[in-house]
């Protein structure tokens, strides 16, 4: 009985990582804005997210991290000094700490926007717009930020089709157990962290453009796992995307809509 117990253990496991595919979910927009669209207005603002649309795009991928009040915002960064005119870190203040803060003091001095709520977000981009909800977090065990969107998601408060996404593989894990119906991301920025995909089986890879090789591919291919590159900015990169079958590209180029899809 032990024996047997123990083989089927072992076929579970080899199952589990060698012969995996990943779930089929419904396809992502051709482009995804990084940020929103950054010509005119500062990142991860409502502003950004309005010129993605401007310039035809039916995807926004948009930064997500939470307030010590639990209160969702949209930054790409933990501290308030690099975008903003406030300081300290976003997850030790609260919402009624922002309400005098502004983006893009560097970036768009003359035309600095409010750090907007993810609720404000969403009230403000078309419902048939998708999203790309990249989840931060501090450290590899920090699930703060997802476990806030999860209970928004329980409330069915997201009534845009989206994903998440996030570079953590605990994060990624995380949703694959708690919310099996919600599309799953998994960004990777190094090949040394690709190996925790044949484990937590995300719907979508985010690879850094540049780090996609022949071994990319033929791990895509095998485990019918589609792709999502980040950042391509570029026309012949795109038009190399496209020839490669990569299913989806993360840009700041206003004038990817334009192209032949």
């Amino acid at each position: 009985m032990i024996k047997l117990l123990f083989a089927g253990l072992v076929i579970l496991f080899v199952r589990h990582r060698f012969f995996w595919k990943a779930r089929h979910r419904d396809f992502c927009p051709n482009f995804m804005a990084h940020r929103g669209i950054k010509i005119h207005s500062p990142e991860n603002t409502i502003s950004s997210y309005q010129e993605a649309l401007q310039n035809g795009f039916k995807g926004i991928e948009l930064d997500v991290i939470s307030l010590k009040d639990d209160t969702l915002v949209c930054s790409h960064n933990y501290d308030l000094e690099r975008e903003t005119d406030g300081f300290g870190w976003f997850y030790k203040k609260d919402k009624t700490e922002l309400d005098r803060v502004c983006a893009g003091i560097r970036t768009h001095p003359q035309n600095t926007q409010p750090v907007p709520q993810l609720e404000e977000a969403l009230s403000n981009i078309p419902k048939n717009i998708f999203l790309n909800l990249e989840i931060k977090v501090r450290s590899l065990f920090d699930l703060s930020t997802a476990t806030t969107i999860r209970r928004m998601i329980q409330d069915q408060k997201i009534a845009h089709p989206f994903m998440i996404s996030s570079f953590s593989p605990l994060v990624v894990a995380y949703f694959r157990l708690f919310c099996q119906n919600v599309t799953i991301g998994y960004l990777v920025k190094t090949p040394k962290w690709i190996w925790p995909i044949n484990w937590i089986h995300p719907d979508y890879l985010h690879p850094r453009a540049d780090i996609v090789n022949d071994e990319v591919f033929k791990m895509s291919k095998n485990h019918c796992l589609p792709l999502n590159l980040w950042t391509v900015n570029n026309i012949p990169a795109i038009e190399w995307c496209r020839k490669n079958n990569v299913n989806s590209v993360i840009t700041d180029n206003p004038a990817c809509p334009l192209q032949t899809t």
